[in-house]
């Protein structure tokens, strides 16, 4: 019975190295999106992209025992809800708290 154990904890091992080789790319998207976000003026269904990606990262970071990553992009997520529900461009300090959450991310996936 231990083959069938040992088989699986190979298989989700190689799907959280596989998830860990792909987080570059993911944290890429969201910078690319929230500077593409500042250069339109945050365009509400753009904006809305980038809650989705960073609530996607937060779900799957957890998912993958990545307790870090999961928290750091669930902080970003809930501040862009927050910029989202004021409705207005971001202003610097805005823009300055982003960077740093999208910073804390960079940090917590290594």
């Amino acid at each position: 019975m231990a083959e069938p154990v040992d088989a699986l904890a190979q298989t989700v091992a190689a799907l959280r190295v596989d998830y860990a080789s792909k987080l570059p790319a993911r944290i890429a998207e969201i910078e690319n999106l929230w500077s593409g976000l500042l250069a339109a003026g945050l365009p509400a269904a753009e904006l809305e992209e980038l809650v989705r990606t960073a609530h996607g990262v937060a779900g799957s970071g957890a998912i993958f025992g990545m307790a870090a990553v999961s928290d750091a992009a669930r902080s970003l997520e809930l501040y862009l809800e927050s910029v989202r529900a004021r409705g207005g461009p971001a202003g610097a300090a805005e823009n300055e708290r982003v960077a740093a959450l999208i910073a804390a991310l960079k940090d917590a996936a290594g």
